[in-house]
């Protein structure tokens, strides 16, 4: 039974159309935003979540992802944490939504990586957080991989995660403005999972690439932006194997993927 469903009979239709048509699972909480309109219903509202499969805790979004770490800030209307055990990919993620940025709308785009990627390579995973790029390559296949992370926190979770999972990659805390100087051998492939407005991540990461190498970026933009930014890729002299768009984060703004070959 959806949420509008659960709620129909205990909140009145003109508050009702306010509801979010979405929310977000990551183990066993549930994100969801919930207008200030709503704020004398938003309990009504987390028992309803909780009457869903698996959901025991309830996160009311307060503001966008941002600053350095990338955490967000959350108001706890059910549960007594912002801790989950997130599974996927035949893989488990230990998680503190409020202290690490972690998206379970990415697990198609985390598999379809840890396909692409090829035994014997030398990975990079910029970004890398609580380790949901890094884990699924690294279980499935036989690389040498890097995550690299500002967060200290992220990279508490991304090396508690690594135990779970039983695997072995190297953990570097640093910002990514510095991969040229951290780094001095290149990458076979990197993925870049990059924050919102952020795309001058890619250059640096050109220079510690190697030949035919390639880069999964992902990046935000508007569905008009998408041909002008298809020409600088290739000004710039990136091989465009393929892109897709991975889902809509506001109104007309997409998080798109774009497989890059160096030339």
């Amino acid at each position: 039974m959806s949420l509008h469903d659960l709620l129909k009979d205990k909140i009145p239709e003109e508050k009702l159309s306010l509801l979010p048509k979405g929310y977000e699972v990551i183990g066993d909480i549930a994100i969801i935003n919930i207008p200030q309109a709503l704020d004398n219903e938003k309990y009504l509202i987390a028992d309803a979540l909780a009457c869903q499969k698996n959901i025991k805790k309830v996160l009311r979004k307060l503001h966008k992802i941002e600053g350095a770490a990338r955490s967000g800030e959350f108001e706890l209307l059910l549960g007594n944490s912002t801790t989950t055990i997130h599974r996927e990919n035949n893989c488990a993620f230990f998680v503190d939504v409020a202290k690490t940025y972690f998206s379970g709308k990415m697990y198609y785009e985390r598999n379809r990586i840890a396909q692409k990627v090829n035994d014997g390579e030398v990975v990079l995973v910029l970004f890398a957080g609580a380790g949901p790029f890094l884990i699924p390559i690294k279980k499935k296949k036989n690389v040498k991989i890097t995550g690299l992370d500002n967060n200290p926190d992220a990279c508490a979770f991304l090396k508690k995660n690594l135990e779970l999972n039983d695997i072995e990659a190297d953990i570097i805390l640093a910002d990514a403005n510095s991969m040229g100087y951290i780094f001095k051998e290149p990458f076979d492939r990197i993925v870049m999972p990059a924050p919102y407005g952020q795309d001058h991540f890619l250059n640096l990461a050109r220079s510690i690439l190697k030949p035919e190498g390639i880069i999964h970026f992902y990046t935000f933009k508007k569905d008009f932006e998408i041909a002008h930014f298809k020409k600088l890729l290739f000004e710039s002299g990136w091989h465009i194997d393929f892109y897709r768009g991975c889902g809509e984060v506001a109104p007309r703004v997409k998080r798109y993927v774009f497989d890059l070959r160096k030339n």
